[in-house]
């Protein structure tokens, strides 16, 4: 994202309102496009069809879509960390020119393995016609497709295109769903859904086309290079898994859950305030982008830079305490606008929930989940200055301790509704204290993991 972090830089510093307004609007968008999409997209059609269709149609649409989002996350998860690595390698390379071959090779890789899972779910576990069958199946398709697209479109500067791409989507979304529900019920609702993932994909596609123009020389690039980053696979594939273990605890142990075409199990009540709770910390996000880690990545270049110029070490100690300082300081200024931020969701929980017409039993899930979300936030800013220094073990047990916890604590409070949502609280608490001691661990040593441990010479 710091590549793009430069460009939407520039707009906040015209002076202007709506120049300010316009970085951080495309930032959040560029930085959750697929997450929020989805979900204003879910918000806004079941607000337009509850009155049109019948609640076990719009009950069958809204849990293929969660159902198609956690597969999505968790099956993209490893192969977008290592396409990521990739990309950025060649990048740094100016070898662009492989840059098809590995978007070919990672959207080959989710094809390859969200196959089977997705046809034995929908096409012979799940009780649902063989339109539904197939619009679910696509569906999860063209989510995860985007997930690993969204990697080349951040390295690009193209962000109007990119936002247009993202808000027709949703529109064509919308109207077809419109278009299709009163006749075919959740069908409907499930193509006409697709129908504006597809746009977006295919959108993102053709411009990342036009930048890329080289064919696909190497279709297994992701395979004969990926291997020398499977801790980050690991770590992606954790970090995702961690993000919906407690969905799948609570689909599992909680009296209240509804069972869909059969087997498919969901409880809207935890998992809509789950979403809700997300939804807020996207301004953090366009903080961080926009603001943090472009001034951070300037620093870390000079750092690093600097060997290459054979400075003296004083030099480099002056640099290193450059880094400590702002990152440190980053932080400390993330956790006070986050906790306003959590602390404001919290006393105003009731009346968000009750603005949205959401079920006011919903409220002690929602504010858990808030607090829950910004420590989450803060960790996972943590993981990622600790990933530009490449450690990348230190993250992989983050996000495998991030894993364990949330669903450790997620198992033993699902017997009592009270706890909801305290099981990720206390997850995502435990992640942010241990992010924050390996960070400044991490950072206190830097010269000595830049000339040593990190060193792929030594």
């Amino acid at each position: 994202m710091a590549g793009i972090g430069f460009t939407l830089r520039k707009m906040t510093g015209r002076g202007d309102l709506w120049g300010i307004v316009q970085a951080y609007s495309y930032s959040a968008l560029l930085s959750s496009g697929p997450w929020l999409f989805t979900i204003l997209a879910l918000v806004g059609i079941t607000f337009l069809t509850r009155y049109l269709v019948t609640w076990d149609d719009l009950l069958i649409f809204r849990t293929i879509i969660t159902y198609n989002f956690s597969f999505s996350l968790v099956f993209c998860g490893p192969i977008v960390m290592v396409g990521t690595r990739l990309l950025a390698d060649q990048i740094h390379e100016d070898r662009l020119d492989r840059a098809p071959s590995l978007l070919f090779s990672m959207m080959m890789a989710y094809i390859v393995v969200v196959t089977l899972p997705m046809v034995y779910l929908y096409g012979y576990a799940a009780d649902l016609t063989a339109s539904q069958r197939a619009a679910a199946i696509a569906g999860g398709y063209l989510i995860g497709l985007i997930w690993t697209v969204v990697v080349f479109v951040s390295a690009l500067k193209n962000y109007t295109y990119v936002s247009g791409v993202f808000f027709i989507g949703m529109f064509i979304a919308f109207v077809s769903c419109g278009i299709l529900l009163t006749s075919y019920g959740a069908t409907g609702l499930m193509w006409g859904f697709n129908a504006g993932l597809a746009f977006i994909l295919f959108g993102l596609l053709a411009w990342i086309f036009v930048e890329y123009p080289a064919l696909p020389h190497e279709p297994f690039i992701l395979f004969q290079r990926g291997g020398t980053y499977w801790v980050l696979g690991i770590s992606g594939l954790s970090y995702n898994m961690a993000i919906w273990v407690d969905k799948w605890v609570m689909w599992v142990r909680d009296s209240n859950v509804d069972v869909v075409a059969g087997i498919l199990r969901t409880t809207p009540y935890y998992d809509s305030a789950m979403f809700l709770s997300y939804l807020f910390t996207i301004p953090i996000f366009a903080v961080f982008f926009v603001n943090i880690e472009t001034a951070f990545f300037e620093k870390y270049n000079r750092f690093y830079k600097s060997f290459q110029k054979h400075v003296t070490y004083m030099t480099i100690e002056s640099y290193q305490r450059d880094i400590i300082n702002f990152t440190l300081l980053s932080l400390r200024n993330l956790v006070v606008l986050t906790g306003l931020l959590a602390i404001l969701i919290v006393l105003s929980a009731a009346f968000i929930l009750e603005t949205m017409n959401i079920p006011f039993k919903e409220i002690g899930v929602f504010r858990f989940g808030a607090l829950g979300a910004c420590l989450h936030v803060l960790a996972m800013f943590a993981m990622v200055f600790l990933s530009y220094f490449d450690f990348r073990k230190p993250v992989m047990i983050l996000n495998t301790i991030f894993l364990i916890a949330n669903f450790t604590f997620t198992w033993f409070a699902a017997d009592y509704f009270p706890l909801h949502g305290m099981g990720y609280f206390l997850a995502a608490a435990l992640t942010f204290i241990l992010a924050m001691s390996c960070l400044v661990y991490n950072l206190k040593r830097l010269a000595y993991g830049a000339f040593i441990t990190n060193n792929p010479s030594v």
